[in-house]
């Protein structure tokens, strides 16, 4: 089966994704909430398990990993690509499904993780988040065989969004969360690129005119940002 031109599992991601974030921002104090449970919800295990069964024992150039944002991409970035990206995702879930991954003998030779964002709605240490980054970073090179990881920033939602809590963790919690993934890339040896997606935002907000809600990304923002994973891409095919 070639798992890499499956298009209906972009769509199926697409609604998730929405559903995923939802499900966490239900609760106006969400930045309240303890911990990630989303890999005790049957919808996330029934999504993982088909990205289980259609890359199982499969070697892939390029594996994404992120959240809601990441998921709307689809299956965009040509051959040999596959998005593992789920809505809600934190970097306690990204362990979960990457232990799923290790077992089905899933391999990646270029991993992209674009993580924080729903980090930033739970009440989590500074240290553990760390420690979960750092978990998430072995996996992905010693089990998953990942030549090359690279980390990009947690996404900041516009300005008016994240004055409200019941949609969006507030900018300076956002802003936090990408000073703690800079100093897990640094621990790491790796680097954080901020550059690629730096396009979507003015300073340290989501530019008004690439969303539809303040948070996730509308046509014109999902082309910025495909672009910007393209590139990577691309960059790493020229030094290897």
């Amino acid at each position: 089966m070639n798992v890499f031109l499956i298009s209906v599992s972009s769509v199926y991601a697409w609604k998730r994704g929405y559903l995923g974030r939802s499900l966490v921002m239900a609760n106006a104090n969400y930045l309240e909430l303890p911990t990630d449970t989303l890999s005790s919800q049957s919808w996330w295990q029934d999504e993982v398990n088909y990205q289980v069964a259609v890359t199982q024992d499969t070697h892939i150039k390029t594996c994404v990993f992120g959240d809601s944002i990441t998921a709307m991409l689809g299956n965009t970035l040509g051959d040999n690509s596959f998005n593992f990206a789920i809505g809600g995702m934190s970097a306690i879930s990204q362990l979960e499904q990457l232990n799923l991954l290790t077992a089905a003998r899933v391999r990646c030779d270029l991993a992209i993780i674009a993580l924080g964002t729903n980090d930033a709605i739970y009440r989590t240490m500074d240290g553990k988040f760390m420690k979960n980054m750092q978990q998430v970073i072995g996996i992905l090179k010693n089990n998953l065989g990942a030549k090359q990881v690279v980390l990009l920033p947690a996404f900041y939602s516009t300005v008016e969004a994240s004055r409200d809590v019941s949609v969006a963790a507030p900018i300076p919690r956002v802003d936090k969360f990408n000073q703690l993934i800079r100093q897990v890339a640094v621990a790491q040896s790796l680097s954080v690129d901020d550059a690629a997606v730096q396009p979507l935002f003015e300073g340290k907000a989501l530019k008004a005119n690439l969303t539809s809600d303040g948070v996730h990304l509308n046509l014109d923002g999902k082309k910025i940002y495909r672009e910007a994973l393209l590139k990577i891409v691309a960059d790493f095919d020229l030094k290897n």
